[in-house]
């Protein structure tokens, strides 16, 4: 069978899954998908996927199942709890994970589906949300060459650049590291944009500059200008960033890597939950030097959401 007549069963609809989903959708691949809010199928239900009840159904008739979920805990619990993915999917069929999920246990999980004839691949991804909806987000892909060959095409249609990372655990490693990369680059660009500010520099033109320098960086280019117009919204929450944060240090830990930064960047994430809530957005880590210097940084014509260009 073609990767063109995979049938793919989708679960996880939330700002990223549903996307994801909405690009193989638009291809024309036959999708089955699945979510606790039935509202965010919306679109991909208006554009010709098929809605199941339950994660069941998502799987009966599908070649392929892919899960996009918030965290370790409910995608153990979705692919391997009674009804779930490794009770319904047939043998021979694949199971995606494109969530940022534990590696320790992901590798558990993927010895469990082999036993069921089930093959899996770890398929992160990384650019932000705005690039899932365009189709240009990244794929960092771990698992067998023959089973990542089988679905190139799937990954294709959802991402931009698809990179293959060699063995199974290895896509993971990567992901976290490069979550870290960019919540200390968000820490770093809100404490570069305040200082000229507080001197009296117009943040537009501190903006402007660093984009134009050798301090430059993707979320620079990215995240601060959610800043700037006070939106922050990137659609990643605070819960997810101490998540992702308590994933890389967790590792760094067991392998005997000091990661200073990426434990300080730990503790900051964790003191901006404890004052914003667990459900606001990453970017307003920031809030925090903002409310120490007792000035918002803010600038007219800048974007509320994130939109590829």
């Amino acid at each position: 069978m073609s990767a063109q007549k995979l049938r793919i069963g989708f679960i996880g609809l939330g700002a990223l899954g549903e996307g994801l989903c909405n690009n193989l959708v638009k291809a024309g691949y036959p999708v089955t998908v699945n979510d606790l809010n039935k509202d965010l199928a919306k679109r991909l239900l208006d554009g010709g996927a098929t809605w199941s009840d339950d994660v069941a159904g998502t799987c009966r008739d599908a070649d392929v199942v892919i899960t996009v979920l918030p965290s370790p805990a409910i995608s153990r619990k979705v692919v391997e709890g009674a009804g779930g993915v490794f009770d319904n999917l047939k043998s021979g069929g694949t199971w995606i994970e494109m969530s940022t999920t534990d590696m320790e246990d992901l590798l558990r999980l993927a010895d469990v589906a082999a036993s069921k004839g089930i093959t899996v691949l770890e398929c992160p991804v990384t650019g932000g949300v705005h690039l899932a909806n365009s189709g240009e987000i990244t794929v960092l892909v771990g698992g067998e060459q023959s089973t990542f060959e089988r679905v190139q095409d799937i990954l294709s249609t959802m991402g931009g650049e698809i990179i293959y990372m060699g063995k199974m655990g290895n896509a993971s490693v990567v992901k976290v590291v490069t979550n870290m990369l960019a919540f200390i680059h968000l820490i770093a660009a809100g404490e570069a944009m305040m200082l000229p500010a507080k001197f009296g520099v117009d943040p537009d033109a501190t903006y402007r500059a660093i984009r134009a320098s050798s301090g430059n960086s993707f979320v620079h280019e990215t995240e601060s200008k959610l800043v700037l117009s006070g939106s922050y919204n990137v659609k990643f929450t605070m819960d997810l960033a101490c998540k992702d944060l308590g994933l890389v240090n967790g590792i760094a830990e067991k392998i005997g890597v000091p990661l200073e930064l990426g434990s300080m960047a730990q503790q900051i994430f964790r003191r901006a939950r404890g004052l914003y809530g667990s459900q606001a957005q990453s970017p307003e880590v920031v809030r925090m030097i903002e409310a120490a210097c007792g000035l918002e940084l803010r600038a007219p014509g800048y974007p509320t959401e994130l939109v590829a260009e």
